[in-house]
């Protein structure tokens, strides 16, 4: 537990502040400044600027990963059973149709800029499903090399990154409602932290209908990478290859647990297990874990990377994010959610 203290300490650094902030400034009772954002951008800034000692580093990679999601696992306690499952089932056709078309456009578009078919189709589950943690799982799968693994995932980060300073913009410009733009942002935004980040940068209602809505195109992970497999596999048996038949995937990578923390609380939530108080004090626990969670991904931001992409994968990200962005807005409109 040492190890993670000085990661820690300097999360609390950034995190206090911003939080407090947050509670200052508000009009009408409602904050218009997010704590999220400050610390998205103070982490960023500290990294990019400062440097961040190697001994944080195990303690922000923590906080990117397991207290990212105990937060959103405890978010499931805000909402109803009932909530979660017509929250998702009102955008389960519009994510299962941005993922079928994401993967067929952006792998032929990748192919068409020289790269190979196996980065076109990582740079597709990244952008479609799961940002990073699809792209982890699949490239094994599909033998990946590593290069293409990387090169996927930095790509995924940047336009991530980017989604979280853009959608809100264009949402507040465009007046979106709460559940419009956390649809949006659920369905087209990569990575889970970045959704979350997006969501409730915009409002915490938005937060919780993305969140939702992320979970569920989560859920599309397991058939999604098992086909890709298959057809991985019949492509080696045509050229008459090894097959590779030993590799699997375990099943926490496809099902993640926080998914199912996320439905238990919400379970517990319509039992009413939770009085109104345990309510707001596990609200108020979850909110401030994200901000800490998310001061670790701006803190694990290096723009050093980010410059060593590339530019046919750049121009393959940029694509498969607008294409996300502005299909996924048509679909919403076109089911009439509001």
């Amino acid at each position: 537990m040492l190890k993670y203290t000085p990661g820690f300490a300097l999360i609390l650094a950034i995190s206090l502040p911003a939080w407090f902030i947050q509670d200052q400034i508000t009009v009408n009772g409602r904050t218009v400044v997010s704590a999220i954002a400050i610390v998205i951008l103070l982490g960023i800034l500290i990294r990019n600027l400062i440097g961040v000692p190697d001994g944080c580093k195990p303690g922000t990679r923590f906080a990117m990963n397991k207290v990212l999601r105990v937060g959103i696992a405890l978010m499931g306690a805000q909402l109803s059973l009932g909530q979660v499952v017509t929250t998702g089932a009102a955008a389960v056709l519009v994510v299962a149709t941005c993922i079928v078309l994401a993967i067929l456009v952006v792998r032929s578009v990748s192919m068409r800029m020289g790269m190979s078919d196996r980065l076109g189709t990582l740079l597709g589950v990244g952008t479609s499903i799961c940002g990073v943690s699809a792209i982890v799982a699949t490239a094994p799968l599909i033998e990946a090399r590593d290069e293409e693994t990387s090169l996927a995932v930095a790509t995924t980060v940047v336009f991530g990154l980017l989604a979280v300073v853009v959608y809100p913009l264009v949402g507040h410009l465009w007046g979106l409602s709460d559940t419009f733009f956390g649809t949006w942002a659920g369905t087209a935004v990569n990575d889970t932290s970045q959704v979350v980040a997006t969501g409730l940068i915009y409002s915490q209602k938005a937060g919780e209908v993305a969140t939702v809505v992320k979970l569920t195109r989560n859920l599309f992970m397991a058939p999604v990478i098992l086909a890709l497999r298959w057809i991985s596999l019949k492509r080696r048996q045509t050229e008459g290859g090894p097959t590779g038949a030993g590799k699997g995937i375990a099943l926490h990578q496809i099902i993640p647990l926080f998914v199912l923390g996320f439905l238990g609380m919400a379970v517990l939530n319509s039992l009413g297990v939770f009085s109104s108080t345990m309510r707001h004090a596990i609200q108020t626990a979850s909110q401030f874990l994200l901000v800490c969670a998310l001061a670790g991904v701006g803190l694990e931001t290096d723009v050093v990377d980010m410059r060593k992409i590339g530019l046919r994968p750049f121009y393959a990200g940029l694509c498969a994010a607008t294409f996300m962005a502005v299909v996924s807005f048509g679909l919403i409109t076109l089911v009439g959610i509001r």
